[in-house]
């Protein structure tokens, strides 16, 4: 049998240990959510930034966010589809416009994203599209084909290898 004797000096202790813990783990869960919204915000800014006209704004809604990668829903007066971006480092750039084929995960890594990023961020649009209607997910859909819009579209840290 072990016998272990906790003075007011060791609990004392171990309560400062958990509590400072709590605190790191409380300032994890918050700077993550706070990187999320200010991703969010910039991938918002460049989309506006690369395709706004004067009587035109583009609608970005929603943005979901797998890592390094992430996939924005838009429309543009009736137009709309849905783009693909990596981040480097803080900045987000676009690697790819698309509509329906980025709510599959096979259509996604056929940009050159891995199967595992590609498979949880399709997850993760589905969920954020179950809010919307059946007519803005038509509208996002509608997007003909795939632009790839970087030549090294398939250089990214979280592409194949």
């Amino acid at each position: 049998m072990c016998k272990f004797k906790l003075t007011s000096k060791k609990l004392s202790t171990l309560l400062k240990i958990i509590f400072v813990a709590t605190m790191f783990i409380r300032l994890q869960a918050y700077a993550h959510s706070q990187t999320n919204d200010v991703s969010q915000e910039k991938i918002k800014a460049l989309i506006s930034k690369t395709f706004d006209q004067p009587n035109l704004k583009v609608k970005t809604n929603p943005i979901v966010i797998e890592g390094k990668v992430a996939i924005a829903d838009w429309t543009q007066g009736q137009k709309g589809g849905r783009a693909l971006l990596r981040r480097k480092h803080e900045e987000w750039e676009i690697i790819a416009c698309g509509g329906s084929g980025f709510k599959d995960p096979e259509g996604i890594a056929a940009i050159g994203i891995s199967k595992q990023i590609a498979t949880n961020i399709a997850a993760k649009l589905k969920e954020a599209e179950t809010k919307l209607s059946p007519q803005q997910i038509k509208q996002f859909d509608s997007f003909d084909g795939v632009v790839n819009m970087v030549h090294d579209a398939k250089h990214s840290p979280d592409t194949k290898h």
